[in-house]
């Protein structure tokens, strides 16, 4: 299933190198991102009209891209704007073109356009409708936060995905060795709404008593011998935080956990390679602990959570959910599952899923 008309995350902008174009693939497409002239982000099609080369296996020159086969150059809109061996005065084949995608930078990420009509002529840029507004989300170079990047492939349908970051029931089962020790089986919303291509919910969410804890344990023990952090130092606020999740259409999730100063967002982009293959990009934000030392420990807490949820939502069959509801059995609690199928069977009425 395709949303059309749609912004999707499809890279982390930090990956995106000067003079070295970027492959991403999105809905079994492949696609070659760089930044142009004026450095904003360019997208073609990843072929080559010549013979076929990738062209994100060639290079950037003066803000166009160049096949890295036979040093084919195309700007922004596709067209070739140079062919090396062609004699001068050739006029330019009128073949020598490819694709042309809508590209954007925000919130961290490249995001792609994927049109209703892909062969239709590219819309210009002003009547697209801007990207989703995700947040909020710590500026960059914010000294309140600090924020580290990673990814992860999942053998499963991207709506799946999506269903599982805004699932709440499975947290108490699925995360038992993490926070999920503390949350009580019937974890219910406190606050909950779907409005235009969003969906949120706010839940009251137990803390992990030893999380901060174990953030600055090593820290501890490297600067003052054998001492531990006890409760207080560990900003144990309380017995209880907020927790607000997200989601924005396409593929973007954000989950906010707040207690007193102790605070995490996890923004992910859940990228549809194809129909069996998700690319979760997350961006992971902090405010304590800001020091580089306490990344380690930081990036392997969203990496077990990461692990935790892809174990299970990697068995779930049919691979691809019914929208309609057919294929589970699905109860008042999992309302966020029923709010996301009721606006996407809104939007294949629309003709805007496929």
């Amino acid at each position: 299933m395709k949303l059309l008309d749609s912004w999707y995350a499809v890279a982390l902008a930090s990956s995106l190198k000067p003079e070295q174009p970027l492959a991403v693939q999105l809905h079994g497409e492949r696609f070659a991102l760089w930044r142009d002239a004026s450095g904003g982000v360019a997208a073609l099609l990843d072929r080559c009209p010549h013979k076929g080369a990738s062209l994100s296996a060639g290079r950037v020159n003066a803000g166009v891209i160049a096949c890295g086969y036979h040093g084919w150059c195309f700007g922004a809109d596709g067209h070739c704007s140079s062919i090396p061996a062609q004699h001068t005065g050739e006029p330019m084949p009128r073949r020598a073109h490819t694709r042309a995608v809508h590209c954007r930078e925000g919130y961290g990420f490249l995001w792609l356009w994927w049109p209703r009509d892909p062969q239709s002529p590219l819309p210009a840029a002003a009547a697209l409708p801007p990207l989703p507004p995700v947040g909020p989300v710590p500026e960059a170079g914010d000294p309140e936060w600090r924020n580290l990047e990673g990814q992860v492939e999942w053998q499963a349908h991207w709506l799946r995905v999506l269903e599982a970051f805004m699932d709440l029931t499975h947290a108490p089962f699925v995360h038992s060795g993490s926070f999920g020790a503390m949350a009580p089986d019937q974890l219910m919303p406190e606050e909950q709404w779907v409005q235009d291509d969003s969906l949120y919910e706010r839940v009251l969410a137990p803390r992990d008593r030893h999380y901060r804890a174990d953030q600055g344990r090593g820290l501890w023990a490297l600067f003052n011998g054998d001492e531990r952090p006890d409760d207080k130092a560990a900003g144990t606020a309380g017995d209880a935080g907020v927790q607000h999740i997200q989601l924005w259409l396409a593929n973007v999730s954000l989950v906010r956990v707040v207690f007193g100063d102790f605070r995490i967002s996890l923004l992910t982009a859940h990228v549809p390679i194809d129909d069996g293959q998700t690319l979760n990009l997350w961006r992971h934000f902090r405010s304590f602990l800001r020091t580089p030392l306490a990344d380690g420990n930081a990036r392997g807490r969203v990496e077990r959570f990461m692990a935790e949820d892809q174990r299970m939502v990697e068995t779930l069959t049919p691979r691809e959910p019914d929208v309609d509801g057919r294929g589970d059995l699905l109860l008042a609690s999992d309302a966020m599952t029923l709010g996301l199928r009721k606006l996407l069977r809104d939007k294949r009425s629309s003709g805007l899923l496929v």
